[in-house]
């Protein structure tokens, strides 16, 4: 059965840009990124930039097998890819993923066919 989580990760002010040339570099990484993701059982990591009233917002999709599990184990990596991840990460969200998420989005409608 796969696993899933969204979340929103607000974008700081004047750094839209950086996420997205970080985006654009992620996509050259792909390998990279594969191989960080797949020990973690993560099968999905999609992510949009959600301009708001309130500024811009990354979206996050994650699908797997545990994903939190996946989130602790990933927060505790010191890979070069992840550490470079989470780094560029910081910059532009201030967000510091190299701790788990604390508490996870609450799912309030699900609908499926």
């Amino acid at each position: 059965m796969t696993d899933s989580v969204a979340f929103a990760a607000p974008i700081l002010q004047g750094k839209t840009e950086d996420a997205r040339l970080f985006a654009k570099e992620v996509t050259t990484r792909m390998d990279e990124l594969d191989a960080a993701r797949r020990p973690l059982g993560i099968t999905r990591e999609t992510v949009w930039i959600q301009p708001t009233p309130m500024g811009d917002f990354l979206v996050v999709l994650l699908e797997g097998s545990n994903v939190a599990s996946a989130n602790a184990s990933f927060a505790a990596s010191s890979s070069p890819f992840d550490t470079w991840f989470k780094e560029r990460v910081l910059g532009f969200t201030g967000i510091d993923f190299g701790q788990p998420i604390p508490v996870l989005p609450e799912i309030v409608v699900d609908y499926r066919v």
